[in-house]
């Protein structure tokens, strides 16, 4: 019998001025069922608990053409990642590219397997 994970994910709106020394503003939460609020051009980051060496990582989906994944990465727990076996955490660096409602999806899952282990919803509001 599968437990259902806690999920933490962190969004971190970012704007052109971080780059000139303006801090983004950080949230976490912790419900699957989440909603994003951010403006349109705000770039954000989900960030989720992964393993990947159990085979299983994160994949996004959307169908929605208004929202965009920059970037995907992974960070693992131990800084000089001598720890077999150990996790992380992966990062899905978005953006939001117009004006829509809609939600967006992460799936934990290993690419040979058919039902993915966890499912993620996000809500997203872009104004």
């Amino acid at each position: 019998m599968k437990k259902p994970a806690v999920f933490m994910l962190s969004l971190v709106c970012t704007f052109s001025l971080v780059f000139s020394g303006c801090s983004p503003e950080v949230k976490t939460y912790t419900d699957a069922d989440t909603l994003i609020e951010c403006r349109a051009g705000d770039e954000f980051i989900v960030a989720l608990p992964a393993n990947p060496s159990t085979g299983y990582s994160w994949e996004f989906q959307s169908v929605s053409s208004k929202i965009y994944l920059v970037e995907k990465t992974y960070t693992p727990d131990n800084a000089d990642n001598t720890l077999v076996g150990g996790g992380g955490t992966e990062y899905f660096r978005l953006k939001a590219l117009d004006i829509d409602e809609t939600e967006f999806w992460f799936y934990y899952s290993r690419p040979w397997d058919s039902v993915p282990l966890e499912t993620l919803v996000i809500n997203l509001k872009v104004s």
